[in-house]
């Protein structure tokens, strides 16, 4: 039996051609059962691609202090954090029209917001993400400190 959520969602989904309620729930990993309106659906969703945005992009891009970012900085290219800066002004569009939403609730600029986001995350998000995972786990992988003893000339 479908909750009142997932019959609104089917509508809004057949109306405005948004992914199937299943693939978003595969996808931001969250339960429907727990979802009660279309708003929780965007929170749900949100609360999955800013907390990858804060744990991939922020840190890969403006690494902390932490003694990981010593490291990493030097791990990614100028070419890989330029397309992680143009893919995170993306996300920053979402997450400000998301903060709107937040405010002032609208169905239809939610439905449009889900729409983005889920194009967002399948057509750029999840390839560039996986990448700069992977070569920071190969990077991590094959990294080791020289042996040889440096020489000071002064």
């Amino acid at each position: 039996m479908k909750s009142d959520v997932e019959e609104k969602y089917m509508k809004m989904q057949e109306k405005f051609d948004l992914p199937h309620i299943s693939d978003l729930k595969q996808k931001f990993k969250f339960n429907i059962d727990e979802v009660e309106n279309i708003e929780q659906l965007r929170t749900e969703i949100s609360d999955q691609l800013f907390s990858m945005t804060e744990k991939v992009i922020e840190h890969v891009m403006a690494c902390n202090e932490s003694y990981c970012c010593l490291f990493e900085q030097d791990m990614v290219t100028s070419e890989e954090r330029t397309k992680l800066f143009e893919l995170y002004k993306k996300i920053q569009v979402l997450k400000w029209e998301n903060n709107l939403l937040i405010m002032k609730h609208d169905d239809k600029k939610t439905v449009e917001w889900i729409k983005k986001t889920w194009d967002l995350w399948n057509n750029e998000i999840e390839d560039e993400v996986t990448k700069i995972c992977k070569k920071l786990s190969t990077s991590w992988s094959d990294l080791h400190f020289k042996t040889e003893k440096t020489q000071y000339h002064g």
